[in-house]
């Protein structure tokens, strides 16, 4: 899927190879900053996973392209439900640079991630939000995007040293 602006600079989603993997680590950096992630951005790490996520089928990531400036993705994996055991793909990160959050395509990235996860099995989509440090599950900027995506909260995570 893809539409030229007016400033004539196409924009498309499409399924990362895993040749196309080592690009993402400037939003994984990004993504890391801007969330206050404890730990540093590890491309390696970050191929190695993916790569295998990719290849045994359960998972993807949707860039987000400009051009040929790959400047954001979406990426999730299919599995059961540790609980119910019903196929849910799980959102594992989504980073979209700031100068194009505006408009539709961040939650097109969405909407594509649910259209694949169906294709995969999945009946339910999770998606997690990263609070900022003085952020609560009550100022989520984004929640009333998450609800207007049919999505509610149903966790709140915690996260430190041990």
């Amino acid at each position: 899927m893809s539409v030229t602006t007016p400033t004539s600079t196409t924009l498309s989603i499409s399924h990362l190879l895993i040749a196309d993997l080592p690009l993402c680590e400037p939003f994984g950096i990004a993504f890391h900053t801007e969330k206050c992630i404890p730990g540093a951005f590890n491309v390696g790490t970050f191929v190695r996973n993916w790569t295998q996520f990719i290849e045994s089928g359960i998972g993807t990531i949707l860039g987000l392209w400009r051009g040929e400036t790959l400047i954001g993705g979406l990426g999730g994996i299919v599995v059961a439900d540790l609980t119910s055991g019903e196929m849910t793909v799980n959102e594992l990160f989504w980073y979209v640079q700031p100068d194009a959050r505006h408009g539709t395509w961040p939650i097109r990235l969405i909407k594509e991630l649910k259209i694949w996860g169906a294709a995969h099995g999945a009946t339910r989509l999770r998606m997690v939000h990263i609070l900022m440090p003085n952020e609560s599950a009550s100022t989520v900027k984004l929640a009333h995007v998450y609800r207007q995506l049919g999505l509610r909260p149903i966790e709140v995570a915690y996260d430190g040293e041990i």
